[in-house]
């Protein structure tokens, strides 16, 4: 990628990152009556400070920005700051140089010129320049179709961050970008371009299902995230579904737990992860009360 494709494909890097929670937590499992509900949980373990888990989703509108009281008290209180991704510049350039091919190869030989010219026209008209298009690995013009359009304001996790960075809290990340595009890029051609086809087929749905699931997030209904999600993977291959899930889901969800524990064991940590990562048999609440946590909702 030469320094004029690398410096236009940043100003989407953003986005395909944030996108990544939303396009495939369709599968996951379902969700007991205890952990329907609720955005804000505090996680306690004996002779420690609380620490809080706040789920969030990746929108730039002001009613998921805003943060409520209770949200913004935890997050005023807490020594530090967790997000999926520590989102410093040097992970959004890893970010714009991974979702791109190896020079020397083009969207259009992998997938055949009527799927890419589709790809063109769509990713067109999200103000996508043709030569980065061409460039793309199919996973992520099907990522950045799913993607939230932006409004031209911070989305959520990016208000965490710099609200942290100002009030110099340590930040770190329970993930590396480069583990979150392992799970992509492990992904065969074959299963990668059939997502990309899927995601161009159904790209009239797609809005409807942003704006559902954000009138569940600010409902703070977890159960009604997950049903969203898991209906429009229905349509898809069963397989495939079962696939994503486990890999993409619940395997991560065991490591973000495992992750948590330094963090927990050091008390007055402020933890925030996508929505859909909460609730479940396997979701971090469940998994975190298995551990012998004390979980409560707050908001």
């Amino acid at each position: 990628m030469n320094v004029k494709q690398s410096n236009a494909y940043s100003r989407h890097a953003w986005w395909l990152l944030l996108a990544l929670v939303l396009c495939v937590a369709a599968a996951a499992v379902q969700a007991g009556g205890r952990f329907d509900s609720g955005l804000l949980w505090k996680i306690e373990s004996a002779g420690v400070a609380p620490s809080y888990l706040f789920g969030t989703m990746h929108s730039d509108d002001p009613r998921v920005t805003q943060l409520p009281t209770a949200v913004q008290r935890a997050f005023n209180r807490a020594d530090a700051v967790t997000l999926e991704v520590e989102l410093d510049p040097q992970a959004l350039q890893s970010l714009a140089t991974a979702l791109m091919l190896a020079e020397g190869s083009s969207l259009e030989s992998l997938v055949g010129p009527g799927l890419y010219r589709r790809a063109v026209q769509a990713l067109g008209k999200q103000g996508v320049p043709d030569v980065l298009v061409a460039g793309m690995k199919p996973w992520a013009v099907a990522v950045t179709l799913m993607t939230p359009p932006n409004q031209g304001g911070e989305v959520l996790d990016q208000v965490l961050y710099q609200q942290a960075k100002r009030s110099g809290k340590h930040v770190s990340g329970l993930e590396s970008v480069g583990e979150q595009l392992a799970l992509f890029d492990e992904l065969p051609l074959d299963v990668q371009i059939a997502l990309l086809k899927d995601t161009l087929d159904k790209l009239s749905d797609i809005p409807q299902m942003l704006t559902d699931l954000q009138a569940a997030y600010l409902d703070r209904d977890l159960k009604r995230l997950m049903e969203i999600n898991e209906s429009a993977m229905q349509e898809s291959d069963p397989e495939m579904a079962q696939d994503f899930n486990r890999k993409v889901i619940v395997d991560r969800n065991h490591r973000m737990a495992e992750r948590m524990q330094k963090r927990l064991q050091k008390g007055n940590q402020f933890i925030a992860v996508g929505a859909l990562h909460l609730p479940g048999s396997e979701g971090l609440l469940t998994l975190l009360s298995g551990q012998g946590y004390r979980v409560t909702r707050v908001y």
